[in-house]
């Protein structure tokens, strides 16, 4: 089963968003307006990000991304593969994203969230799938994956794991 979305804009790009793109971080491809089926193939594979900092700063850098992602005018989910703890349907709504949008996917103790982030990439669902892996020494796994399913991948490594 797809998740269909509704037609709507993009808001403002926000302060983030900016900055990011002036620090050339490479997030275009991921945070961007609407843009055809063509330009959409050029937006498959993975990225990775890293925050430094409290969880907290962390989060609420994080938040904007997230929003930006979550109104991507691509058919598909916002899938949030094991998020940190605070990550809820509760922090969603407080940080202005749509959890209608958003799948927040909990591993099981013992599973490999690696396997687990690949097959839910693979199955083409999302739109984007974002992960909490602590090394990005699997990128190319990611990356693999992410273009069989036709999403992109987005890989956050936060304070100490940065």
């Amino acid at each position: 089963m797809r998740y269909a979305r509704s037609k709507g804009s993009m808001q403002q790009a926000d302060l983030l968003h900016n900055a990011m793109m002036a620090s050339q971080l490479g997030m275009q491809s991921l945070i961007t307006a609407p843009v055809s089926q063509d330009e959409a193939d050029d937006q498959v594979g993975s990225s990775e990000i890293c925050l430094n900092g409290s969880p907290r700063q962390c989060l609420q850098l994080l938040a904007p991304v997230l929003r930006d992602l979550s109104q991507a005018n691509s058919p598909g989910w916002l899938s949030l593969i094991d998020p940190p703890l605070p990550i809820s349907q509760k922090w969603l709504r407080a940080s202005g994203l749509d959890p209608q949008r958003i799948l927040i996917i909990r591993s099981r103790r013992g599973m490999n969230t690696l396997k687990l982030c690949c097959e839910i990439l693979e199955l083409g669902y999302s739109h984007t799938v974002v992960s909490w892996l602590p090394t990005s020494a699997h990128n190319q796994m990611l990356d693999r994956a992410a273009q069989s399913g036709h999403c992109a991948s987005l890989n956050i490594r936060m304070g100490s794991q940065a």
